[in-house]
């Protein structure tokens, strides 16, 4: 019979090392969030410029696009914990610099811009190492499951960062909102060093030879592997279309919707409320869907859904559409993981999980692309026709390797 979702995860949350991890990814997806709002409002007041808001991401995807081929190799050969550790280090300059800068009254544009370029670098390094760890602390076997638990956090606090974040804006200003940042960063670094003394297996396997040998061995990897060729492309289609999007979501709350920074937080408060949901129909019908046809199928849905977000002119109705539209983020994000990390050797883990991080970077000219299209066009228009383009790339990317539509999991 199979464990409710419950007990589930009650036997994850026994494991002392992998409730650490989870407790980290928390804190510091969290910290993002909280980042990204603030950064992304406090330009938006800087600048007056859609163009602006989308440069911010722009950075973020600059620092994956230049570092993901390397992430995964450095967290094999410097170790996955004592990476994790030494880039939250970045995180915590990033944001004291920032806090710093604001307070003096120094703050520019371009200081923002240099702060989400030197978070990005902590990410694009960070998530490779911290998400192939986990088969080290749960077993292959579980792996499914532990994505599941991390999402289901994510889902159930995702909401709770960006909430504070916009309130901390409305009432208090930007320089609470450093501050609390620097403030869970401090806590987020005793917890790891912390986690870094933990006794744990090390079952993957540190290859031999230069970082660029490990590169092109990643590479050939992902080519000869039709199923994960076919995530990495999907994946790259959202990157490019779908997620540079996102960062407009300043523009629609101020612009579209006439409402300020604490409605823009609960915007962004329902997308992750809708992927919480997501994680719960993902458990359900797991056993009867496979992971490969849910990855495709919530692409999907993250697709169409954000297509009438970008169209909707009521509060109430872009709302809803953004809760649907995590929903679906919730089938392409959790999955792609665990076909990543079950569907790859030991060996290859940490490699294959930088994919993410490169098809995140090639979303770059995205990035470019939706701010000018948005500065020159209008946010609605320029997020409807690339979500409606995304879905059709999508689906001839589903029809063409046949294993995205694999009815069983192996």
């Amino acid at each position: 019979m199979k464990p409710n979702l419950s007990q589930t995860f009650r036997t994850l949350l026994a494991l002392p090392t992998y409730r650490r991890l989870l407790i980290s990814t928390a804190l510091w997806q969290q910290a993002l969030a909280m980042w990204t709002l603030t950064a992304g409002w406090l330009l938006l007041e800087l600048t007056d410029s859609a163009f602006m808001v989308a440069m911010l991401t722009f950075w973020r995807r600059a620092a994956q696009l230049s570092f993901g081929f390397f992430a995964g190799p450095i967290g094999d050969r410097l170790g996955r914990r004592k990476t994790i550790l030494l880039v939250q280090w970045l995180n915590l300059a990033a944001y004291t610099t920032s806090m710093i800068l604001f307070w003096l009254g120094w703050l520019e544009a371009w200081h923002l811009l240099a702060a989400m370029f030197v978070v990005g670098v902590s990410w694009t390094v960070d998530m490779p190492a911290r998400t192939a760890l986990t088969p080290d602390l749960v077993g292959k076997a579980k792996t499914a499951d532990a994505m599941l638990l991390e999402n289901f956090m994510q889902g159930l606090l995702g909401g709770l960062g960006p909430f504070v974040a916009g309130w901390l804006l409305a009432i208090y200003g930007p320089l609470a909102g450093f501050g609390l940042l620097v403030l869970m960063t401090l806590g987020h670094l005793a917890l790891l060093i912390d986690f870094s003394r933990q006794a744990i297996p090390q079952q993957f396997v540190v290859t031999q030879g230069s970082v660029w040998q490990s590169v092109h061995q990643g590479i050939g990897y992902i080519r000869g592997h039709r199923l994960l060729l076919g995530v990495t492309l999907v994946s790259a289609v959202l990157n490019i279309l779908i997620f540079p999007s996102m960062s407009l979501l300043p523009v629609f709350a101020r612009d579209v919707l006439a409402r300020g920074p604490a409605a823009l937080g609960l915007l962004s408060a329902g997308y992750s409320i809708g992927g919480f949901v997501g994680l719960y129909l993902l458990h359900r019908i797991r056993q009867r869907v496979s992971h490969n046809q849910l990855f495709i199928l919530g692409a999907l849905c993250e697709c169409c859904t954000l297509t009438i977000f970008a169209m909707s002119p009521f509060y109430p109705l872009s709302w809803f559409m953004l809760f649907c539209t995590g929903i679906g983020h919730s089938g392409f994000h959790t999955m792609r993981n665990v076909i990543l990390l079950t569907e790859s050797s030991d060996e290859m883990r940490g490699r294959a999980m930088s994919t993410v991080v490169l098809t995140q970077g090639a979303g770059l000219p995205g990035e470019l692309q939706t701010g000018l299209l948005a500065e020159n066009f209008g946010a609605p228009l320029t997020v409807s026709m690339q979500a409606g383009m995304a879905a059709l790339l999508t689906g001839v990317v589903g029809a063409m390797i046949p294993a995205l539509r694999q009815t069983r999991n192996e």
